[in-house]
């Protein structure tokens, strides 16, 4: 049994093999591409490999898995503590990874499945643009306020009406150097406003996860998606505080003999979700006309911890909820709070 660690990088990937006790076989470089690595390591058919998790992990892994060699995605974080050294280089870094193959000491990360990784990369893609617009959006009030005109509140056709009123009077130039960034704003939103339509036409109505999940409060499409997307088998958690725990909601801790300090939240794992999640309980806690025990719960905690504290704490319960309600196939059901 040989064991094989692999460094990638955009243009080439660096190669390491040593053998069960240890001693290096062979090292070597090859360019980034499945023609490259499949001849580099089609004598080593039968091996194990690890690789660092990067975006360009998933397609590593189906090059080496088509040469007949398993392969796992290691925890970057765990690969940092041990590859950092005052020396690096690929090569180095190769040489690690293969011992750490070697051992078995290192954290796999889960293999999403190729529906999982699409449902991702439309909700990144759609993030974008709402993230653009709204960058945008703060850049045209930014501009407008340099010259004492303050844009009032609202959003949408709103926005766009209280700009182009304000503009009315302002001289040519300034008109000139607005009305572009306008223009590409209205395009962003409907841009993003047409992706969300997709989305709930097109997949949240098909999917019936989906259609269970949305019936939570504050939960919509997009949060449900990007939670189905993210978890993609809800088996590989037996509970609920493990998937709050996986998605960084949950307090770091600090402890040494009887010293122990709970922190803020450890923010590890998938940063979009952890955010919907927390827009899902503003959404609860702020918006929601119906009352549930967890808006109740929520509402009482804010009262001692604060809002910020609050809705972090019922995202965690969300995602505890979110959970079960997958697991066991049932959608949410109100009951009536009694004072």
């Amino acid at each position: 049994m040989k064991y094989i660690g692999l460094d990638v990088s955009n243009k080439s990937t660096a190669i390491c093999i040593v053998s069960e006790r240890g001693d290096v076989v062979e090292e070597f470089s090859v360019n980034t591409k499945e023609s490259s690595v499949a001849k580099g390591l089609k004598k080593y058919r039968g091996s194990r490999c690890v690789v660092e998790a990067s975006p360009l992990a998933e397609t590593i892994c189906s090059w080496v898995e088509g040469v007949g060699i398993s392969v796992d995605i290691l925890d970057t974080r765990q690969a940092k503590v041990v590859t950092a050294t005052k020396k690096k280089t690929d090569r180095l870094d190769a040489r690690k990874l293969a011992q750490l193959c070697r051992t078995g000491w290192y954290g796999r990360v889960y293999r999403k499945s190729g529906e999982a990784r699409n449902l991702r990369s439309y909700l990144t893609a759609r993030m974008q643009l709402v993230k653009s617009a709204t960058g945008l959006l703060s850049s045209i009030r930014g501009i407008l306020r340099a010259h004492g005109l303050v844009v009032p509140a609202g959003s949408g056709e709103k926005f766009e009406k209280n700009v182009r009123d304000l503009l009315k009077k302002q001289d040519s130039m300034l008109q000139c150097a607005i009305e572009p960034l306008l223009c590409m704003w209205k395009e962003l939103e409907e841009q993003a406003e047409r992706m969300y339509r997709e989305l709930d036409r097109q997949i949240s109505r098909k999917n019936p996860a989906i259609k269970r999940l949305i019936t939570v409060p504050g939960v919509g499409p997009v949060t449900a998606t990007a939670f189905i997307a993210t978890i993609d088998d809800p088996r590989r958690f037996s509970s609920g505080e493990q998937v709050s725990s996986y998605l960084g909601l949950v307090p770091s801790v600090y402890q040494s003999g009887d010293f122990e300090v709970k922190g803020r939240i450890t923010r590890h794992g998938d940063n979009l979700l952890r955010w919907l999640l927390v827009e899902a309980a503003t959404t609860l806690l702020t918006r929601s006309r119906k009352s549930c025990p967890l808006k109740e719960w929520g509402l009482k905690l804010q009262e001692k911890k604060g809002f910020g504290k609050a809705r972090v704490a019922v995202a965690r319960k969300l995602a505890c909820l979110l959970h079960h309600l997958w697991m066991t196939e049932q959608e949410f059901e109100f009951q009536e709070v009694t004072a």
